[in-house]
């Protein structure tokens, strides 16, 4: 039976719920692939209907500070509370049936990718658990904390609001300060679902950080971690909706695009960096996921 869960880009999912307004066309269009952030209030009352389960390519950090609003998240629903933030992680599957105009705070949107730019740090990537589909995707804000967090999305929107395109150093450093804020409430342990799968999940994670430059395989890490690859294949789909083999290659390209951004290597070499014995094997991997081959994506990165 086919899905009935549609995947959507940041575009695509504002033509479908979002009522046209010369407003929001000239906000959206400056960068409406890779960021904005805005106040919900300016957004609310152009959404056109109820959220189907959909899943988006890009994370959205939703922090109410007045009203609250109910939605749910894989199979659990939620209710946003003022001083609370719910973030809906890329690729994890989310609704909303009810559409609420009397709910205020701020709404940022980003794809992944805008973590990986010049500027980024892929380690601390590996920080932001809460960005992985799987982990409670709801967090409290505690009152010492609340003032740098509201400076920070206050910042952020202003940047998004500004002529022209945002400045991606000055979206970039603030996004990660943000996310920092964020890693520091959530804790290490807390607010995280311990489940068998979510922790087989985590450990494979980590361990694909850690050999991403290896180009193993799913068998592989199933011995590491002295398991079945079927059983960790079941326990990754269980968390996240991907197999084990998808998580890999996201990990995989993460690399490959710091690598493409923040090295002067030739993709000869960034390929032989990653394992790839053959390039045009390792070009094919490239495009297949990204619709890009290396030196096109490179290309682009100098134009922005």
């Amino acid at each position: 039976m086919k899905s009935r869960i549609k995947t959507y880009n940041s575009e695509d999912f504002r033509n479908e719920y979002f009522n046209a307004s010369p407003e929001l066309e000239k906000l959206f269009e400056k960068s409406v692939e890779d960021f904005f952030c805005l106040r919900i209030e300016d957004v609310s009352e152009r959404v056109l209907k109820p959220i189907l389960p959909s899943r988006e390519e890009s994370h959205t950090i939703i922090f109410v500070t007045e009203g609250s609003y109910k939605t749910k998240i894989g199979f659990k629903e939620y209710t946003v509370k003022p001083n609370q933030i719910v973030i809906y992680q890329a690729g994890a599957v989310f609704s909303t049936e009810h559409i609420h105009n009397k709910v205020n705070g701020f709404t940022c949107h980003f794809h992944p990718d805008i973590l990986i730019g010049k500027f980024g740090n892929h380690t601390l990537l590996t920080d932001f658990e809460f960005l992985n589909v799987g982990n409670h995707p709801l967090i409290n804000v505690k009152k010492g904390s609340k003032p740098a967090i509201l400076n920070l999305l206050e910042r952020l929107c202003s940047e998004f609001k500004s002529d022209g395109r945002p400045n991606p150093t000055i979206v970039h450093s603030y996004l990660y300060t943000l996310l920092a804020e964020l890693q520091q409430l959530v804790g290490k342990n807390s607010l995280v679902d311990q489940s068998a799968s979510f922790q087989i999940t985590s450990q494979f994670r980590k361990l694909a950080y850690q050999n991403v430059k290896k180009n193993l395989k799913v068998s592989d890490f199933a011995k590491m971690m002295n398991i079945s690859p079927n059983h960790l294949n079941k326990s990754v789909k269980d968390i996240t909706s991907k197999s084990a083999s998808e998580i890999n290659d996201e990990i995989k390209l993460i690399e490959i695009k710091f690598l493409l951004y923040q090295s002067g290597l030739s993709i000869s070499e960034i390929a032989f960096e990653m394992g790839y014995l053959d390039a045009s094997y390792f070009t094919r991997f490239f495009r297949k996921r990204t619709n890009h081959s290396p030196t096109e994506f490179r290309k682009m990165i100098e134009k922005s």
